[in-house]
């Protein structure tokens, strides 16, 4: 059964209509991916699944803070079942406006501020989980291992990171250096990969052992690029 919820995660669209988003995307000047990513959120097997983990197996009473985290849709996904202690940051404030409008929509509140994700001045203290999916690996020049190090001492000693990353075995596929929409094109007009990192599970297990972790669950998603979801817990615990 565990198997099967992972590989086909149900029940995580959430119930706002398309209409209302691409009016108040509109309204508020946020980039059109946003809408997309909340309007055909199911699909989105890499950001479902650790979504889906949090919610099997943390209490709802577990404080969770996702930088990065857009326009609030995984933390409002949250929310919907039964998590109250839920908080993010993102960079761009078009975003978190779009966010504060589907927070009223859905009836639920959010902590979000303004932050640079990578770079924070505002950490969250004592978190039983930091979640971040689909976003550190398409900025250049950031890393897993950066991440860790920036958001561990957020963590309480039995908080959890959630996540996911681009499999190495896209590194195997051709014209993988460039961004996909681009493949078309003569390569001197391709953009470089919008995929700036791809990891091994060996390599995640390294930099979990680095910074004190250990994979509590992890799963391969089967999509183009290939994707996978992991939990990492203090080693130890």
């Amino acid at each position: 059964m565990e198997y099967l919820r992972d590989r086909w995660p149900l029940g995580h669209s959430l119930p706002v209509p398309l209409r209302f988003l691409k009016e108040t995307g509109s309204q508020c000047d946020s980039p059109p991916w946003h809408v997309e990513a909340v309007a055909h959120r199911t699909p989105r097997r890499h950001v479902c699944i650790p979504c889906g983990w949090i919610a099997r197996y943390l209490p709802q009473d577990t404080p969770v803070f996702e930088p990065g985290c857009g326009s609030g849709a995984n933390l409002l996904w949250l929310a919907l079942k039964g998590f109250t202690r839920l908080s993010g940051s993102d960079i761009d404030p078009r975003v978190l406006h779009f966010s504060e409008h589907l927070q009223k929509y859905l009836g639920h509140s959010l902590e979000t501020w303004q932050d640079n994700a990578l770079s924070p001045t505002r950490l969250p203290e004592n978190q039983g989980a930091i979640l971040s999916v689909n976003w550190l690996y398409h900025l250049p020049g950031t890393s897993l291992d950066a991440f860790m190090e920036t958001y561990r001492p957020c963590l309480k000693p039995g908080g959890v990171f959630v996540f996911d990353v681009i499999s190495n075995r896209y590194n195997s596929v051709t014209n993988n250096q460039y961004h996909t929409e681009d493949w078309r094109k003569p390569e001197s007009q391709r953009r470089p990969s919008e995929y700036t990192f791809r990891l091994s599970h060996e390599d995640v297990e390294c930099l979990a052992r680095k910074h004190g972790f250990r994979i509590l669950r992890r799963t391969l998603i089967h999509s183009r690029p290939q994707r996978c979801a992991y939990m990492l817990g203090r080693a130890g615990l």
